[in-house]
């Protein structure tokens, strides 16, 4: 039994996770109805960029500046901070809302960054985050690409950053679960302390039709052991930034993920080079 079959093992029991062994382990949201349109996608105005340091016995292993890969050999940023760091912001370069790809293509300088115990964090120069405070992303742009990208962003944290910094986390970058979340999030990272390894860059990301600047859902696609899985991420605009809208029935999150034969309608989400 090679190292990801022993893993798909261990996490049998915690499936709120968007990562892949020879089993998927995948969280699916329940899918909330749409709600009214309000457009902000053409806002122009650059936005200020902000990072805290964080000294952290789990910070990636090897040399900051130097790239390295996940475990499935995807390109990985290493900054010198493993909260990772946001990148200045041209919000001109986002994506055009008339194009036929709106809702699957990928950000402008899209990169995942190697973050504790090697968890694959996004940050794009284009849609978000602007800021990464005590371990906290956010800023992220109201459209489908910041959407999809505080849905990875708000996954990876919870369940690979630090114990003094993945609590606020849950309770800044979710809407809803309150502290029965905060416990039964404890629980799976307890369960699976090494999930961090296996927070990969996703196989592929589509935002469903029918978003609207304040609600959306992300598609987040990866491995299975045949073929691929998605999970829904439902995202809510609240309180100025996209956040995870939790489903009254928390224990939904750890239903399984939903098998796909194929990923022509996903967009390629890979990163590229700074």
């Amino acid at each position: 039994m090679n190292a990801q079959d022993v893993f798909a093992v261990k996490v049998s029991r915690s499936r709120f996770i968007v990562l892949i062994s020879t089993t998927v382990v995948v969280v699916t949201l329940t899918v909330l109805g749409v709600t009214h349109h309000r457009d902000h996608s053409n806002d122009s105005s650059p936005a200020p960029v902000t990072s805290t340091t964080l000294a952290n016995p789990t910070a990636p292993t090897g040399l900051p500046g130097l790239p390295t890969t996940d475990i499935f050999g995807n390109r990985l940023e290493v900054p010198s901070d493993p909260a990772g760091e946001p990148l200045p912001q041209d919000p001109r370069s986002r994506s055009d809302p008339s194009q036929p790809n709106y809702l699957t293509v990928a950000p402008a300088r899209l990169q995942w960054q190697r973050g504790w115990g090697g968890a694959a964090l996004p940050v794009s120069s284009s849609d978000g985050p602007t800021s990464i405070e005590a371990g906290v992303a956010s800023g992220f742009a109201n459209t489908p690409q910041g959407a999809a990208l505080a849905a990875c962003d708000a996954l990876a944290r919870a369940f690979s950053a630090p114990e003094d910094i993945w609590r606020n986390v849950v309770r800044d970058r979710y809407a809803g679960g309150g502290q029965a979340l905060v416990d039964r999030i404890a629980q799976s990272r307890a369960e699976t302390p090494n999930a961090a390894t296996y927070l990969v860059v996703p196989e592929g990301i589509r935002i469903l039709p029918g978003y609207r600047p304040d609600f959306a859902v992300v598609q987040i696609a990866v491995r299975a052991n045949s073929g691929w899985a998605y999970a829904n991420w439902p995202m809510v605009w609240h309180e100025g930034d996209w956040r995870v809208r939790v489903p009254d029935d928390i224990e939904s999150l750890w239903d399984p993920a939903v098998p796909v034969s194929s990923l022509i309608e996903f967009g390629v989400w890979k990163g590229t080079a700074p």
